[in-house]
């Protein structure tokens, strides 16, 4: 099993829009996946419960940091759901971080060989449930939003001395991390939206960390986006898969956004 934790320290980018997405994407093509969400807001249960898709299981996923012998339901597609106050409380017991993200790692390896992928949706927080995340997974993506305050925060993406992912492993938390880059999300064609854009595609430093289409980028066009489009927010908030819908609007989004999606599952080993 392969597992993305899709991370960002700033709410409201789109993170959980992406996750849902990319688990109906990877199940699509007939992976069996399991969807972790350690947010307790839940932006990213409340889609999968209402899609009928996927199995809710009965373990909340504070437990999968709190019981070593958790376990989940064995269903093609498994959300292991939040539970917001035992997420929160997880954070106020210091002494127990490092059993948690054993526990974690535990758990995921023992369902190793029920689940091709393993998506984990973690909170905005630099907190024990992203960096258990983050240090039991092999890929971790960052939707990102063209703000100012989004490009201030990249360097905490990056090094932040707790959950930077540069920082994890270069400090041996998790050498096997890779970065498969930063997502633009809720895309606008604006004259400042496209300007922060072009200053991330030309920008060393930015472009490196970019979430690209091709392996050797040389055009804007060979970056990943997904645009803002309400038929997306319509679909997420519905609990329906973009990429089943008859609408017109829907359609033409997945047009954009299945491609990105593709390259995701590509870079994992699952396309």
């Amino acid at each position: 099993m392969r597992t993305l934790t899709l991370t960002n320290q700033k709410g409201g980018v789109g993170k959980s829009a992406a996750a849902t997405m990319l688990a109906h994407y990877l199940r699509s093509l007939g992976h069996r996946v399991l969807c972790l969400d350690f947010d307790h807001q839940g932006n990213f249960t409340e889609p999968l419960t209402k899609s009928g898709k996927c199995m809710v299981s009965s373990v909340t996923a504070d437990k999968l940091m709190t019981d070593p012998e958790a376990t989940v339901e064995d269903a093609p597609m498994v959300l292991v759901p939040q539970d917001k106050l035992p997420l929160q409380a997880l954070e106020r017991s210091p002494d127990r971080y490092n059993e948690f993200a054993k526990n974690l790692r535990g758990f995921l390896a023992r369902h190793g060989d029920r689940f091709d992928f393993a998506i984990i949706d973690t909170n905005p927080a630099p907190d024990i449930r992203m960096l258990a995340a983050l240090v039991a997974s092999d890929f971790a993506l960052a939707p990102i939003t063209l703000t100012q305050e989004a490009i201030d925060g990249l360097a905490d993406l990056y090094n932040h001395p707790r959950v930077g992912i540069f920082m994890l492993q270069q400090r041996g938390y998790n050498r096997r991390l890779r970065f498969l880059g930063m997502l633009p999300m809720l895309v606008k064609k604006t004259t400042f939206q496209l300007s922060v854009l072009e200053l991330l595609m030309s920008t060393p430093a930015y472009r490196q960390h970019l979430l690209t289409m091709v392996d050797d980028p040389k055009t804007g066009n060979d970056f990943a986006r997904i645009r803002e489009a309400d038929v997306i927010r319509e679909y997420q908030a519905a609990g329906q898969f973009l990429g089943s819908g008859r609408k017109t609007a829907a359609r033409e989004a997945w047009s954009e956004v299945k491609p990105v999606l593709h390259r995701i599952a590509t870079l994992m080993g699952a396309a």
